[in-house]
């Protein structure tokens, strides 16, 4: 008879275990970077993102329920948005306004041209049914969004079922959706007094509940919470103190501060990627040269220690447009040469980049050829046959 509270728990201690390579859920790297410097020491390859921050971002601080309906499309616009609803009351294993402004969200989404798939976690079976309800209360109130929303419920896409889904941290193993709304539920309660009791998150391998539902979503994540991360005091519990990381995190990501969020993926991870990077020469004076033409350039782009040594874009653009491989020393260490020649350029073009391979040898020869070229293919020029040889990416990425 099992005597833990999680079969993974008792899993993970009893029988072996294998480490997966690469991660495909996620559409964006953003989504799967904190689970993996929290989780799987920074082992897991994530497709690094063409996206670029957008500092600038506003917070996300709704002062009414309703407001979920209008921020849907703010939570479309980010991969990681952080919705914070301060005033909200936690009482009884339940936060109605939490619930109310989710209702609200999955409202407007429903109206989106995108018509995301849609999945809703809540930390505790009572939010669950709270989150239940509110939905149910506003779609007798909007004949109109009943019928989007009993159709959702409903909603299938090549035979599978793929509609909205209400779960809790207990069972929401083995899903995803395009769009993950997490209710963290816990706060203040009634007297303004914030308690350390977050329920199976503070149980032994609470932070395991946690990552399977940070995993879930594979193109946008939103955390709707009523307390920012510096309420969390317990931070010598392992599941507060991931939940108070991750808050941190989704915080940063949603407002754009690339900065903070770095900073705390790095403080988290002791694997590969959280190393410190060795400038390459040449990198570098193919990413000095690139910007004297007045192209956007950022070096060694992405979160895991799967990185493009140069990202490049036009001005103004808010996508990189080209990954450039040089061939540095770190390149000639990758002995998985399938993966490094196939796999990963695959994957890139697969998530929208186009790829240019840099060899030390053409950059001392021909230095214009080399910029004209990466200049080429940032314009949509098809490489000149034999050049470069373009991979059909996989199937299912």
């Amino acid at each position: 008879e099992l005597d833990g509270n999680s079969f993974l728990s008792h899993a993970a201690r009893n029988l072996p275990s294998t480490m997966l390579g690469w991660h495909y859920r996620s559409r964006s790297e953003s989504l799967i970077s904190f689970s993996n410097a929290a989780f799987y020491d920074s082992e897991l390859l994530t497709v690094p993102e063409r996206a670029v921050q957008d500092s600038g971002r506003a917070e996300i601080r709704p002062q009414a329920p309703e407001e979920g309906e209008k921020n849907a499309a703010l939570l479309l616009e980010r991969p990681v948005s952080f919705h914070h609803l301060e005033g909200a009351r936690y009482e009884s294993r339940r936060n109605p306004a939490e619930a109310a402004y989710i209702a609200h969200l999955v409202k407007g989404l429903l109206a989106a041209p995108e018509r995301p798939s849609i999945g809703i976690v809540a930390f505790s079976e009572a939010q669950q049914t709270q989150i239940e309800t509110a939905l149910e209360r506003l779609a007798a109130q909007d004949k109109e969004f009943g019928a989007r929303l009993e159709e959702e419920y409903e909603r299938e896409e090549d035979g599978q079922f793929s509609g909205l889904i209400v779960k809790n941290l207990e069972n929401i193993q083995g899903d995803e959706r395009d769009v993950i709304l997490l209710s963290v539920c816990y706060g203040p309660g009634p007297d303004g007094r914030m308690l350390m009791n977050f329920g199976p998150i503070n149980q032994s391998g609470g932070e395991k509940r946690l990552n399977v539902a940070f995993s879930r979503a594979k193109k946008h994540m939103a955390v709707v919470s009523s307390i920012p991360h510096t309420a969390i005091t317990n931070v010598y519990n392992d599941g507060a103190n991931a939940l108070r990381n991750y808050l941190q995190y989704a915080a940063a990501m949603s407002s754009g501060d690339s900065r903070t969020a770095a900073a705390i993926l790095k403080s988290l991870g002791t694997g590969r990627a959280s190393q410190e990077v060795d400038q390459d020469l040449v990198v570098t004076a193919v990413a000095e040269a690139l910007k004297s033409r007045g192209l956007e350039v950022e070096a060694y782009v992405g979160q895991s220690h799967f990185r493009c040594h140069l990202a490049v874009r036009k001005p103004g653009e808010t996508s990189h447009g080209v990954a450039v491989f040089v061939d540095t020393e770190g390149h000639y260490d990758e002995t998985d040469v399938l993966e490094r020649e196939v796999l990963k350029p695959a994957l890139l073009r697969a998530f929208g980049w186009t790829v240019c391979h840099v060899f030390t040898k053409d950059w001392q020869e021909d230095r214009e050829g080399v910029l004209s070229r990466i200049e080429r293919r940032l314009s949509g020029e098809a490489p000149e046959p034999g050049a470069e040889a373009e991979v059909d990416p996989p199937s299912s990425p």
